[in-house]
């Protein structure tokens, strides 16, 4: 016996759940009788009859009037370039010289930077690279007063 109580009370619960999403999700030109909210307000106050006059004569059967959505099929979609779409397309483009330009600047002054040793220079075979003791390399040459020489 308690069994069936509890599953009268989920069957109850489910169904009055459903058709209040329903009613709330359905086009207001789709009700019939009354109008949603009167219906949401029948559907919660009554909970086992409200829901059933929903389902069976609370909104028609057919589509809503109005305009249609159109269809996603490929043969009757518009492939006509829109403004638009030229204009996502120009600002595509924008974007893509506005990255090389900032990867540019990056690898700029990264070649640039003190960290980074100069190249060789191919002529001479010299290299422009600074001293690998640095310029604040002490050499005491001996002596206790540890003055730099440069």
């Amino acid at each position: 016996m308690g069994r069936w109580v509890i599953l009268g009370i989920v069957v109850v619960v489910v169904l009055s759940v459903y058709a209040v999403v329903d009613c709330a999700m359905t086009d207001a030109r789709r009700a019939k009788v009354m109008q949603k909210p009167i219906w949401l307000v029948v559907i919660l106050l009554l909970p086992v009859v409200g829901p059933l006059l929903w389902m069976f004569i609370g909104k028609s059967s057919g589509q809503a009037s109005g305009p249609v959505v159109p269809s996603m099929h490929p043969d009757t979609i518009n492939t006509r370039e829109t403004a638009h779409d030229a204009r996502i397309r120009e600002l595509e483009e924008e974007m893509r010289k506005l990255d090389e330009e900032i990867a540019q600047s990056r690898r700029d002054s990264m070649d640039k930077h003190p960290s980074n040793p100069a190249p060789s220079n191919p002529d001479t075979g010299d290299e422009s690279r600074p001293n690998a003791d640095g310029p604040d390399h002490f050499d005491t040459n001996g002596s206790d007063e540890g003055e730099p020489t440069r």
